[in-house]
């Protein structure tokens, strides 16, 4: 399972980081480090718990060691995963002193600018990202939308039908939250005979060998560059485009 994997890479480089602050926003979640770096996950509404406290456990966690927050990747629960994938960000979703993201030259803007898609290329996209939407159905010969609420947008289709869909495309671009609500795996499976697969969204751990077994070939997410305007952002409700002033969208391709 991924959420494994990413676990153990984080539990692995842990060392004796500790978790400085903690934002459960209403679009996402963000934890930084003492290090001084910050990560992001989305935060899924209308599924906790059904009582004041929406993250049950030990307080405070701002102050905790990162060890125990890493815990969190592979809880039953939503919200705790949301946590702990956001405090994995934070660790791996930062530049080396070589300019490197975990290992790999990064290519930075808009994923589009890095997919070399054609009017051959039938598209899966799982998840509605509306801002890639104009550009991408200039590129490609037709693009099939995957999503839970249609009612975001026009044709879209039922999330069930990706799994059925997925294998008549050639590239797929795949939301990371369904790394956060365990469909990863299931989507990833079924494109696995596309030519491009991509996970995008500021949830994406910027961590190749995390995703190399599952066939993805491009990681698009963001590095976090001003901390402390992005957790006032999670704080305020703010969702991707507030993120841009303070944030570096980042992708990584590789070769499996």
């Amino acid at each position: 399972m991924l959420l494994d994997a990413l676990q153990r890479y984080a539990l692995e480089r842990a060392a004796d980081a500790q978790v400085a602050d903690v934002r459960i926003g209403l679009g996402y979640t963000a934890v930084l480090l003492d290090t001084g770096s910050a990560g992001l996950a989305y935060t899924f509404k209308g599924r906790a718990h059904q009582c004041c406290t929406m993250l049950p456990g030990v307080r405070p966690l701002a102050g905790a060691p990162a060890r125990a927050v890493f815990e969190h990747i592979t809880s039953d629960s939503l919200l705790e995963r949301t946590v702990g994938l956001a405090a994995c960000n934070a660790l791996c979703n930062r530049i080396d002193a070589h300019g490197c993201v975990a290992g790999c030259s990064p290519a930075y803007g808009d994923l589009l600018d890095v997919l070399a898609i054609t009017k051959d290329d039938r598209v899966g996209m799982v998840g509605f990202f509306a801002p890639l939407l104009p550009a991408l159905k200039q590129q490609a010969g037709e693009v099939l939308i995957f999503e839970e609420n249609l009612d975001r947008g026009p044709g879209l289709h039922p999330k069930e039908q990706a799994l059925d869909l997925l294998p008549s495309c050639s590239v797929a671009i795949i939301t990371a939250t369904s790394v956060l609500n365990n469909s990863f795996e299931q989507v990833a499976a079924a494109a696995g005979g596309c030519r491009i697969k991509a996970v995008l969204g500021a949830s994406t751990p910027l961590l190749p060998e995390g995703f190399r077994r599952h066939g993805i070939t491009h990681l698009s997410g963001v590095i976090v560059t001003d901390p402390q305007s992005i957790l006032r952002v999670v704080s305020e409700g703010g969702g991707t485009r507030f993120f841009m002033k303070w944030s570096q969208k980042t992708n990584l391709i590789f070769n499996n």
